[in-house]
């Protein structure tokens, strides 16, 4: 089907070569302007943008609406997956009994009850209280033993368990249940602690 384009004298045959039936304007190739729809064009001091014109709503569906063409740009969400692990915490009680802490920038000692249940050592304010207070995950806490420190800061039967935002000295009784503890809290350095102090008495007892 043709259609015939009314001419403004006033315009110049390069603006009525514009106005060529197109597949991007489907009301123009179906003919569906009758003479009353066609404008004249307006004298304007400044060029104007051209009005968009309504599409039909079969058609409007056919082409994507900005937001969607937005969406369509973005990158599809990525499901973050968490890394769950399973832990099962031993029913069996390595070791209970009081040790006295000492954090950084504290004033003195704090004297708790701990109870150890590998992977995990609970504290408590006695061996009366319910309540965990503190845990500590033996798995990936550091358990350092140092006599050299122990002589430096003066205070025996200490050892230290640093995690991975504190640090914490703790002091037992005695020398026995010292070791008794870095049994409890990590048995492959007390194993290895306890074979050193074999071999260095065996030292001293042929001198």
């Amino acid at each position: 089907m043709s259609v015939t384009l009314l001419r403004d004298p006033s315009m110049s045959p390069l603006g009525a070569a514009t106005l060529t039936p197109s597949s991007t304007c489907p009301s123009l190739v179906e003919g569906r302007y009758g003479a009353t729809d066609l404008r004249t064009p307006q004298p304007c001091s400044r060029p104007a943008s051209p009005e968009p014109e309504l599409l039909p709503e079969a058609d409007s569906k056919k082409l994507p609406s900005p937001a969607r063409a937005a969406e369509a740009d973005k990158e599809p969400q990525r499901l973050l997956v968490p890394d769950i692990q399973e832990i099962r915490v031993s029913p069996i009680v390595s070791k209970k009994g009081y040790l006295h802490f000492l954090e950084p920038h504290t004033s003195g000692w704090a004297r708790r009850f701990v109870v150890v249940r590998r992977p995990y050592a609970y504290m408590y304010n006695s061996d009366k209280d319910t309540v965990e207070r503190f845990v500590l995950n033996l798995a990936t806490a550091q358990v350092e033993y140092s006599e050299d420190q122990q002589a430096m800061l003066k205070t025996p039967n200490t050892f230290a368990v640093c995690t991975e935002h504190r640090g914490i000295l703790l002091q037992a009784a005695s020398d026995k249940d010292m070791h008794d503890w870095l049994y409890a809290f990590n048995p492959l350095l007390a194993g290895t602690i306890r074979s050193k102090l074999s071999r260095r008495r065996s030292a001293q007892m042929r001198v």
